[in-house]
C-alpha cells in the first residue's frame, strides 16, 4: 500500500463530490430523455467542448502513451496525432450538419438520411452495436488501465480489480445521466492536466531534463534517437526504393493516409455527435468540437510523453525468452516451464530486481512458443504508474491518483450513458416499446448500464494489453468511414451501402486480427506475421470494395425522398436532383471558409505540438519556425468562423 491518508483524504473528497453532483443532478436528468441523454440541449460550447476533452482522457491514456513511447517511440503517437485531421473535417463541415439535424445518436440520423425499411434495419442494428460491442470494448480498456492502476498501487489482483473497477463505474453511471457527466467532467479536466503536468515536472527534473535525456542517449541505455524523434525513422534507399519503407516508416504512411479517413468516427465520434447535440445552437457545436481538438493535441500530449521518456531512464526494460521451441506445461509468477518436441523440460526463471517494478509472466499452459518467443517481460503501460508513486510526494499523489479516477469515472459515465442512449433511442424506444412515458424510459436506460458494464468486465478478464486493444478497434469497423463521409455529400449512397461497408469491415477485421494467416505485404507484415497498420489497410480495401459494388449494382435512390433531410441538415457537395426539387437553386456551397478553417486549424494544432517539443527537448530555436505556421493558422481559423456556411 503506497498511498498516505492524506492522499486517501484528497480520494475521498472527489470521490464524496462525484457521488453528491450525482445525487443532486439524478432528479433534473430524470425529467425527461432530452435532459437524461442531451441536457435538454442547453450546454454552452465551452463545457461541452471540455467534457469531450476530459472524456477523451480516460485512466488508459497516460499508460499505452507511456508503453508507446518506452516500446517504440514519440512518433509512435501518430497513432492518435494522425486523427487530428479527421478533427478539424468534422469541426468546419460535420459538426454544423449533426446539430441541425437534432439527433441524439449517430444511429438516429441514418433513418433521417434515408428513409425505408433498410433505414430502419440499418439504425436498429447500430443501436445493438454501438450499444452492445463498440462501447463495450472501448470501457474494457478503460477498466483494464483501471486494474493496471490498483495492481501498482495496491497489490489487487487482476479479478479482484475488475471487481473495485465495476463496482465504482455503477455507483455512479446510472444516477445523473449527462447533467453529470459534464459537470464532474469540468473538475475532472482541471485535476488531470494538474496532475499530469506536476508529475510531468518532477519526472523530469528528477532524470535532469534534457540534459539528463542527452547523457542517457550518449550511455546507449533504453534512450535511442528513434524513440526521441516526432517521425519513424526511414531506410537508406530513397522514396520510390523498397529499402526506404521500414515498417515505421510504412505504419506511419498507413495513418497519416488512410486511418484518419477510414475510421468509422470520420464524421464523428459517438461521443462528440452527443455532446454536439447537447449545445445550444450549430455555432456553439462547431465551437465545441474546435475547443475539444485545440486542447486534445495541442496542450495535452507532452506532460504524458515526458514522463514516458524520464521511466527510460529509470526503469529498465526485461524480457525473458524461452531458448526452445515446445508447449509451456508451467507459468506463475517465479517461473515458465517449456517443454520442447523430445518432452524435455526447460525451466526459465522470473526474477525481478525492484519491487514495483515486475517482470510479469506472458504466457499461459499450453501455449505453444517459438525460440526466442518473450515469456515474460516487464509491462510498459504500467511504467506511468511506477513513476507517479516514485516521485510524487504525499497529497500529491492523492491528486493524481483521484485524477485517474476521475478520469476513469468520467469515460465509464459517458460510454455508458452513451450506450443507454444507443440501445433506448435506437432499439428500445424505436422498436420494442413506443409511446411510454419519458420516466419509463430513463429508468430502462439506468437499468442497462448495469448490463453495460458487466459485458465489459467480461471482456476486461482475458485482455491484458491497452495498446493492443486500441488498434484492434482502429481496424474493427475501419473501412466505413470513406462511405460516412459520401452519405454526407452525394444523393446516390442508400442504407444498403452503408449495410455493406459495416459487414465487410467487422468481418474481415475480425478475420485478419484472430486468424493465423501468412501475409506477405513487406513492412507491413514483418515475419509474416500482419501489424496494425497492415490490418487497417485490408479492412479498408475490402470494405471500400464491397461498398463501391453495392453503389454500383444498386437502383438510384428516389431523391423526393431526401428532400426533408436536405432541407433540415442543408449539407454541400453533389445533391443536384435533391436540391431541385427543395427549391434551393438559388445557393451557393461556400467550400473556401471549410478549407481554410480545416488548413487552419491543423496548422495551428501541429504548429504548437511539435513548437512545445522543441522547446522542451531542444533545439529550441527551433520552435521560432513554428510561429508563423501558428499565427497563420489562428487567423485562418477566425477567418473561417466569421464566414457563412450554409
Amino acid at each position: 500500500m503506497k498511498l498516505h491518508v492524506v492522499d486517501w483524504l484528497v480520494i475521498a473528497v472527489y470521490l464524496g463530490f462525484a457521488l453528491t453532483v450525482g445525487l443532486l443532478l439524478a432528479r433534473r436528468a430524470g425529467k425527461s430523455v432530452d435532459q437524461y441523454f442531451l441536457t435538454g440541449r442547453s450546454l454552452p460550447w465551452w463545457v461541452a467542448g471540455t467534457s469531450m476533452v476530459a472524456t477523451s482522457f480516460a485512466a488508459d491514456t497516460p499508460l499505452v502513451i507511456t508503453g508507446w513511447v518506452r516500446d517504440f517511440g514519440i512518433w509512435m503517437n501518430w497513432a492518435w496525432w494522425c486523427f487530428a485531421l479527421s478533427g478539424m473535417v468534422g469541426t468546419f463541415l460535420f459538426a454544423r450538419w449533426w446539430r441541425r439535424g437534432e439527433v441524439m445518436t449517430k444511429a438516429e440520423v441514418v433513418e433521417l438520411r434515408y428513409g425505408g425499411a433498410g433505414a430502419r434495419a440499418l439504425r436498429g442494428t447500430l443501436g445493438v452495436l454501438h450499444a452492445g460491442v463498440t462501447n463495450p470494448l472501448v470501457l474494457c480498456w478503460v477498466m483494464l488501465a483501471a486494474v493496471k492502476i490498483i495492481e501498482v498501487l495496491f497489490d489487487f489482483d487482476k479479478d479482484l480489480g475488475v471487481l473495485i473497477a465495476a463496482l465504482l463505474a455503477v455507483s455512479y453511471s446510472s444516477l445523473s445521466g449527462m447533467w453529470g457527466v459534464v459537470v464532474t467532467d469540468l473538475v475532472q479536466f482541471t485535476m488531470a492536466l494538474v496532475g499530469a503536468i506536476a508529475l510531468a515536472f518532477l519526472a523530469w527534473e528528477a532524470v535532469g531534463g534534457s540534459a539528463g535525456l542527452s547523457e542517457a542517449l550518449e550511455a546507449g541505455t533504453l534512450v535511442t534517437a528513434e524513440k526521441l524523434q516526432t517521425i519513424p525513422s526511414s531506410g537508406p534507399g530513397g522514396f520510390l526504393d523498397a529499402s526506404f519503407w521500414t515498417t515505421g516508416m510504412a505504419t506511419f504512411a498507413v495513418w497519416l493516409g488512410v486511418a484518419w479517413w477510414a475510421v468509422e468516427s470520420i464524421d464523428g465520434s459517438g461521443v462528440a455527435v452527443q455532446r454536439i447535440s447537447a449545445t445550444k445552437n450549430e455555432r456553439h457545436g462547431v465551437l465545441a468540437f474546435l475547443w475539444f481538438n485545440l486542447l486534445h493535441y495541442a496542450v495535452r500530449p507532452w506532460p504524458w510523453i515526458l514522463v514516458a521518456l524520464a521511466s527510460l531512464i529509470v526503469l529498465p526494460h526485461a524480457d525473458v525468452l524461452s531458448p526452445v521451441a515446445g508447449t509451456v506445461t508451467a507459468a506463475d509468477g517465479e517461473q515458465v516451464t517449456v517443454e520442447d518436441e523430445f518432452g524435455v523440460p526447460t525451466t526459465l526463471a522470473i526474477e525481478s530486481s525492484e519491487s514495483d517494478w515486475r517482470i510479469e509472466t506472458k504466457v499461459a499452459v499450453g501455449d505453444e512458443v517459438r525460440a526466442d518467443q518473450v515469456v515474460a517481460r516487464t509491462d510498459s503501460e504500467k511504467a506511468y504508474v511506477v513513476m507517479m508513486t516514485r516521485y510524487l510526494p504525499i497529497g500529491l499523489l492523492g491528486l493524481v491518483v483521484a485524477s485517474l479516477l476521475a478520469a476513469f469515472m468520467s469515460t465509464i459515465d459517458t460510454h455508458v450513458n452513451l450506450s443507454s442512449a444507443f440501445f433506448v433511442n435506437d432499439v428500445y424506444r424505436r422498436f420494442l416499446r413506443k409511446g411510454a412515458t419519458d420516466k419509463h424510459y430513463v429508468r430502462v436506460a439506468r437499468i442497462s448500464t448495469f448490463v453495460v458494464i458487466a459485458l465489459a468486465a467480461a471482456l476486461t478478464r482475458v485482455m491484458d494489453s491497452i495498446g493492443d486493444l486500441f488498434l484492434f478497434f482502429l481496424a474493427f469497423l475501419g473501412g466505413v468511414g470513406p462511405v460516412y463521409v459520401l452519405r454526407w455529400l452525394w444523393w446516390r449512397v442508400k442504407a444498403s451501402t452503408e449495410i455493406t461497408a459495416m459487414l465487410a469491415s467487422g468481418a474481415c477485421s475480425t478475420v485478419v486480427t484472430f486468424m493465423d494467416l501468412p501475409w506477405a505485404l513487406g513492412p507491413l507484415s514483418p515475419d509474416g506475421e500482419l501489424s496494425a497498420a497492415g490490418r487497417l489497410v485490408v479492412v479498408v480495401l475490402v470494405s471500400l470494395s464491397c461498398s463501391l459494388v453495392a453503389i454500383l449494382a444498386s437502383p438510384r435512390p428516389d431523391p423526393a425522398k431526401l428532400v426533408a433531410f436536405y432541407r433540415k441538415v442543408r449539407p454541400i457537395g453533389a445533391w443536384g436532383p435533391v436540391r431541385l426539387l427543395a427549391g434551393d437553386t438559388g445557393r451557393r456551397d461556400a467550400v473556401a471558409p471549410i478549407v481554410a478553417g480545416i488548413l487552419g486549424g491543423l496548422a495551428l494544432i501541429f504548429g504548437v505540438l511539435f513548437a512545445t517539443g522543441d522547446l522542451l527537448l531542444g533545439p529550441a530555436d527551433n520552435a521560432l519556425w513554428k510561429l508563423p505556421l501558428i499565427v497563420g493558422g489562428a487567423i485562418a481559423i477566425g477567418w473561417s468562423l466569421r464566414r457563412p456556411v450554409d
